[in-house]
């Protein structure tokens, strides 16, 4: 009898999605850890265990919590706790997800400011202090690191030091990037770091995790509304899990198995050694698609991510063709575009446990054959 999930699947043999990805098969034993109350205090010490991990791939000093729901959860909750009505947000757009940020700030009744370059760039840190310059009521800035629909990489470091300088609050969507890339909360300014379990850390989707600043605590505090008893609240995870050691509700104990044996895979590499695994195996795909005739989505090379690449459609195929082509007849899945992307780009995840040079030859040797195949 077929298993459901590998019936999911169907011919695909290895994932080169831009997340969720491939796990370890690590990660895979430690879902099926036979389940336990989660006030048992076994699960108190693992969850605590489980947060110092997290606590040390972001690089912070920084408060840590894991919300129970996929990474948009975090990035929504972001906004929705420290925003007041008519709150004035400065929203950087290179992309569908950095755009995305504006639905969430007028969701609250805030204003959003726009700072938006070309889809194939990255944001510019001239145009940011512009925008902030003649904006001096600015509550807040938001931006994404790796603008996966594009395969590109913003300079959140420099933007984000301009803002703290400016007096705003920092909020980034650090959700394709930690763990493949460097991201530092503390050095840089960010009050907010939002990431999810399902990208480079290389668990299963399901958890959101956060950083979050004494300057995000206080901004969440004096909301003059703050928000508590939701689901989107962060304040209640201070309340019960930083305060008490207790849970807002039942946390996902699969999901926190699985997400722990991630990251002690991570730290056990060392992020450093994950920092040049990730751009050895980007540097690679990048060169595939120069020596195939292919064409980046970024305008430059040093725009383009090391977590993901992105490349054009070549001409007379559909993204929807070739993807279907090389998971059905070769079993490797790639990604098509999204947002202002779709039906432009091809997009191959290397994050994490699929972030391997080996992986990246098979895909793009599958490429190859497929746009042979299709003549």
């Amino acid at each position: 009898m077929e298993l459901i999930g590998w019936g999911a699947r169907r011919n695909v043999k290895l994932l080169m999605t831009p997340g969720p990805v491939e796990v370890s098969p690590r990660v895979l034993a430690a879902l099926a850890t036979p389940q336990i109350y989660h006030y048992y205090p076994g699960f108190i010490e693992f969850f605590e265990d489980t947060v110092d991990k997290v606590k040390r791939v972001f690089q912070t000093k920084h408060d840590v919590i894991l919300m129970q729901g996929e990474g948009v959860l975090g990035l929504e909750a972001a906004v929705a706790n420290i925003l007041n009505p008519r709150d004035k947000v400065l929203v950087c757009d290179s992309g569908p997800f950095g755009k995305w940020f504006r639905v969430y700030v007028e969701n609250y009744e805030g204003v959003a400011v726009e700072a938006s370059v070309d889809p194939r760039e990255v944001m510019n840190v001239e145009l940011v202090k512009k925008v902030m310059d003649e904006h001096k009521d600015l509550k807040a800035l938001t931006i994404v690191h790796c603008e996966t629909p594009c395969g590109t990489l913003n300079p959140i470091g420099e933007i984000c030091k301009e803002a703290k300088k400016r007096g705003l609050m920092t909020i980034v969507d650090a959700v394709a990037s930690l763990g493949g890339v460097d991201v530092r909360p503390d050095a840089w300014g960010i009050d907010i770091c939002i990431s999810a379990s399902q990208k480079c850390i290389s668990s299963t989707a399901g958890l959101t995790l956060m950083s979050v600043s004494e300057e995000a605590w206080e901004a969440m505090e004096s909301k003059k509304k703050p928000l508590r008893n939701s689901y989107l609240s962060i304040l209640d995870y201070k309340d019960t899990w930083l305060r008490q050691k207790r849970f807002p509700f039942t946390p996902f104990v699969a999901e926190v198995y699985a997400l722990n044996e991630a990251l002690s895979e991570l730290l056990e590499e060392g992020l450093e050694q994950s920092f040049r695994r990730h751009r050895a195996a980007a540097e690679l795909c990048r060169r595939y698609v120069r020596e195939m005739g292919l064409t980046l989505w970024p305008n430059k090379d040093e725009y383009a991510s090391n977590t993901v690449t992105a490349l054009e459609v070549p001409a007379k195929y559909s993204d929807k063709t070739i993807v279907e082509h090389m998971a059905e007849k070769y079993g490797v899945l790639i990604g098509g575009g999204y947002g202002e992307t779709k039906g432009k780009v091809l997009r191959i995840g290397h994050m994490g446990y699929q972030a391997t040079e080996a992986n990246i030859i098979a895909t793009m040797e599958v490429l190859r054959l497929t746009l042979r195949d299709l003549g």
